[in-house]
């Protein structure tokens, strides 16, 4: 009995070993032609800044009274790379109502923007709002869903009329 069981157990095992195996080679096969992240480019060229309605984090920039869409990012990440041309159309829509700017978390001139904003994660969404003295982190899906960030950018400016007094 107690053989038969052993024997059950190994015949178990290669055949879950040879299903593993299978999903392995199909997946790697399959990898760079289906999955959307895979790199599309360089990730060593820098990302190129799509919009002139962006700015680029300056340590002395004077903040005017719209608020300031920050958009951190670093060169190597395939995410920020997709979204930065999203960001781009987001910048010249909104214009007129937002400021946006961009802060490249791999410039040492940008260490302390970092840190003050806890930046652990690529890409990475806050609302700055000098005029009521306010940091908004934007929700992640704002970065996958073109709709989710210009709702995110709607509701702020709805909540902010509630803030300043005319």
């Amino acid at each position: 009995m107690k053989k038969r069981f052993i024997i059950s157990l190994l015949v178990l095992a290669l055949f879950m070993l040879f299903v593993l195996i299978h999903i392995s080679l199909n997946h790697t096969e399959n990898f760079a032609d289906n999955n959307s992240y895979a790199p599309q480019e360089n990730l060593e060229a820098p990302i190129e800044i799509p919009s002139e309605s962006i700015i680029t984090f300056q340590p002395d920039i004077n903040y005017d009274s719209k608020p300031y869409v920050l958009f951190f990012y670093v060169d190597w990440c395939g995410f920020c790379r997709r979204f930065m041309p999203v960001f781009g159309e987001i910048a010249d829509k909104y214009k007129d109502k937002y400021n946006f700017m961009v802060v490249n978390c791999d410039n040492p001139e940008n260490a302390d923007m970092v840190k003050e904003y806890h930046i652990m994660a690529f890409p990475s969404l806050f609302i700055l709002d000098k005029k009521i003295n306010h940091k908004f982190a934007l929700n992640h899906a704002s970065v996958g869903e073109q709709s989710i960030f210009e709702e995110e950018l709607n509701n702020y400016l709805n909540v902010r009329k509630n803030f300043i007094v005319k």
